[in-house]
């Protein structure tokens, strides 16, 4: 069973390998089967349903390689000490502050001008220390994203 100390040890190398945006480390630090699911807003009646889901370490790596497009810079701040584990599941809760800053203008915020924004995660990992799932709630990036979606399903009806 993974100890709290672990559980704290593995997500610090995930999110660090997110803060140097170093693809191939966060591929490193998940599991080939790894499910990864940014929950966002959607009209439940879009066919789209625009959830950013990534199954496997590949679609992990692209999910990454978009973020990475749209922001030039993306920094995390976790207070390990504040996190909740439950070590018979291999489970990690962390609450973090991202700043992003966007390459360009983004969801009508200026290119260039850094954002804030606090997240929360929940990170499962298996006794290997690989990241079997994560789960991450109210990523300002990802429900800009999905508005946008809602907008362009709006226009899209008759």
């Amino acid at each position: 069973m993974l100890t709290d100390g672990k559980l704290k040890e593995l997500l610090r190398d995930h999110f660090e390998a997110e803060r140097q945006r170093d693809v191939q480390w966060i591929k490193d630090t998940v599991a080939h089967d790894c499910e990864y699911e940014v929950i966002g807003p959607y009209y439940p009646d879009d066919p789209v349903k625009k959830a950013k889901n990534a199954e496997g370490r590949e679609a992990v790596g692209k999910l990454w390689e978009t973020y990475f497009s749209k922001f030039s810079s993306y920094e995390i701040e976790c207070d390990y000490d504040q996190c909740i584990t439950v070590p018979e599941q291999g489970l990690i809760f962390a609450q973090v502050r991202i700043t992003a800053t966007p390459a360009q203008d983004f969801e009508g915020f200026p290119g260039g001008k850094p954002f804030s924004y606090q997240t929360g995660a929940l990170c499962w990992f298996d006794e290997g220390g690989e990241m079997t799932r994560e789960k991450v709630f109210g990523s300002l990036g990802q429900v800009l994203m999905d508005l946008r979606r809602m907008r362009d399903f709006l226009a899209e009806m008759p």
